[in-house]
């Protein structure tokens, strides 16, 4: 058979088109497949919202009571719903933001950054472990109070002069479209009455807080 050049030709211009077409199609499949394994920075900074998560806030501080001229009847009864302590009811605190290892949650810094102050007053109860409390909140832009309570678990725990303390505070008051809260406190005080530092040394005083703010749920 004789040999016919343009049949050759065109034979090999149409395998040419086809590694052509080939490649072409195997690059986009790799740039789509990137595309999709690969988030982008907005994606990956700003994570959206759940459903679960725009219903709740919440916020892990740190308080450290600092120096305060008290105001006379600031803790009526009025005001707190029972009679306040004598002497030293009305305290002032600050809250501080924690900086977290992400691997474990341990923290590595409980002094960060001032982002709230807590106003307080204690009260006695029947039991001498027990005491009153109400406190009034300033958080951002938000200001609320609570009414709860603070217990003594242990004396002399976990060396001489420390004492372990849990509080609580049903939160009221806030602005729409926050429904309440609750904060929660994991409390060592000691023989040092204000700032960060226990008497005897080495510990983290006064509160590791937690607080909850509850959104309402839009309605459908």
């Amino acid at each position: 058979m004789i040999a016919n050049p343009l049949q050759d030709e065109r034979r090999l211009q149409v395998k040419r088109n086809a590694s052509s077409t080939l490649k072409a199609r195997i690059l986009a499949m790799a740039i789509t497949a990137a595309a999709l394994a690969v988030p982008s920075a907005a994606t990956a900074a700003e994570p959206v919202a759940t459903p679960a998560s725009a219903l709740e806030e919440i916020h892990i501080l740190r308080s450290i009571r600092e120096p305060h001229e008290p105001v006379a009847d600031w803790c009526s009864p009025a005001r707190t719903g029972f009679a306040p302590f004598p002497a030293d009811a009305e305290r002032l605190y600050s809250f501080w933001s924690l900086r977290l290892r992400p691997e474990d949650g341990r923290v590595l810094d409980a002094h960060d950054t001032r982002v709230a102050q807590l106003r307080a007053c204690f009260g006695a109860t029947a039991e001498p472990a027990r005491q009153n409390f109400y406190a009034e909140i300033a958080l951002g832009a938000l200001s609320f109070r609570g009414t709860g309570e603070c217990v003594a678990l242990q004396i002399d725990t976990p060396e001489p002069g420390l004492f372990p303390v849990r509080c609580h505070l049903i939160l009221g008051g806030l602005p729409a479209p926050y429904a309440g809260g609750v904060l929660t406190t994991n409390t060592l005080t000691s023989k040092a009455a204000l700032g960060g530092d226990t008497d005897p040394p080495g510990y983290t005083q006064a509160s590791i807080a937690t607080i909850r703010l509850w959104r309402a749920r839009p309605a459908p």
